[in-house]
């Protein structure tokens, strides 16, 4: 469907789109043309994807043949590009924009596909965050829990963040992604809630997940075959059976070890060991480790420390704020206080590790919906409370 054959066919069908305007031919002429516009406009739109496609496919050159009106105009690009300008006419983007509606504005929410030395997968899947590591908040603990505002660039200002129940988002042009693009890499009431529990954990980003051990399995997913991982050996099950039937398929060494015995966990790690997973207090025996002490330990052989603080939520413990590298909540808890949703989440403490974290929460597609997210803010709030 390409943009000469529907001059073609504007041309061929005139006289039976003129016969509307019952003998009024300037009149239907009008009203003819701005029906082909609006046709050209969709035409154009669905010929620059196609086009994107087949050079990104082929990495020929190409050319993009522009409808302004009655004159057509054949510009070729070398080298399989497309040039941003292709889509910058003033019309083009009016109508884009009438189409989107006017409380946003999209043209300043927008990522370039192609920029220099980025590749794709290090492009944002949400707008730009806060850090909240090491960030000290002049509100009090059950304020921190209460006070927030999810979502600032809402046009309305919402009192409580709203419930985007989309899978996808409109772009702004078919070379620029919008803040958003689908909901599985990201959503603005994922976004808020992440948001808010980075910052009660004073994280540098939070990640919501399905469940507590659909984050527990992305916190393993940062190991490599040939890696070992210790972890405390009265765990939690659900962390065993992932440890001892799944992580060791992906060539993971797992060794148990009693993180209460600082010395015992130090003679246990081997130049392997890249990570140490411990609770505190652990699930079932409720026996509590110096995380700080242990913290010492693994940075002191250039191990990470990652904490399930499941049993002890951040209106009680940070333990990023006293050297653990990772956090996991199963939320599904103390979070959400109301038992009717589950979801997990993981804090981190190095954008390092934040941007890997995204990545795989984006491929692997573990996480959380904007319903689940939006009962998870409201359990929030009640929290310090309960």
């Amino acid at each position: 469907r390409s943009i000469q054959y529907a001059h073609k066919s504007f041309e061929r069908d005139l006289p039976n789109r003129l016969s509307v305007g019952h003998g009024n031919g300037a009149m239907a002429s009008s009203v003819a043309r701005a029906r082909f516009e609006d046709e050209m406009s969709a035409l154009r739109l669905e010929n620059a994807c196609q086009r994107m496609w087949n050079m990104e496919k082929s990495k020929s050159s190409t050319s993009l043949t522009l409808q302004q009106g009655d004159e057509a105009e054949d510009t070729t690009r070398e080298g399989g590009e497309l040039a941003t300008e292709d889509f910058d006419h003033p019309d083009f983007k009016e109508r884009v924009q009438n189409a989107i509606g006017g409380s946003i504005d999209f043209t300043h929410l927008t990522y370039p596909a192609k920029q220099d030395n980025v590749s794709y997968d290090d492009l944002p899947t949400f707008p730009a965050r806060p850090n909240f590591a090491g960030f000290r908040n002049s509100l009090r603990p059950a304020s921190e829990c209460v006070v927030f505002d999810g979502c600032p660039e809402d046009p309305y200002h919402p009192s409580n963040t709203p419930i985007y129940q989309t899978s996808t988002f409109v772009q702004p042009s078919c070379s620029e992604f919008g803040a958003y693009d689908y909901t599985r890499s990201g959503n603005p009431t994922r976004t808020a809630l992440e948001k808010h529990v980075a910052l009660l954990e004073q994280a540098a980003a939070a990640f919501a997940f399905a469940s507590g051990m659909a984050a527990l399995h992305t916190v393993m997913r940062l190991l490599k075959a040939g890696d070992e991982v210790l972890f405390n050996e009265d765990i939690y099950g659900g962390m065993h059976r992932l440890l001892t039937q799944d992580c060791v398929h992906a060539g993971v060494k797992v060794q148990a070890v009693d993180t209460t015995d600082l010395g015992a966990v130090a003679r246990a790690i081997t130049p392997r060991t890249r990570l140490i997973h411990t609770e505190s207090p652990s699930n079932p025996r409720m026996r509590i480790t110096d995380l700080k002490g242990l913290a010492d330990v693994a940075h002191a052989r250039g191990v990470l420390l990652c904490v399930d603080s499941t049993m002890m939520p951040p209106v009680l413990c940070k333990p990023l704020t006293i050297g653990a590298d990772i956090v996991v909540h199963s939320a599904t808890k103390f979070f959400s206080g109301h038992a009717d949703c589950t979801g997990g989440f993981v804090c981190v403490r190095e954008p390092s590790l934040a941007h890997r974290v995204a990545f795989l929460q984006n491929a692997e597609g573990t996480a959380l919906a904007p319903f689940e997210c939006f009962l998870f803010l409201r359990g929030i709030k009640t929290m310090h409370l309960r």
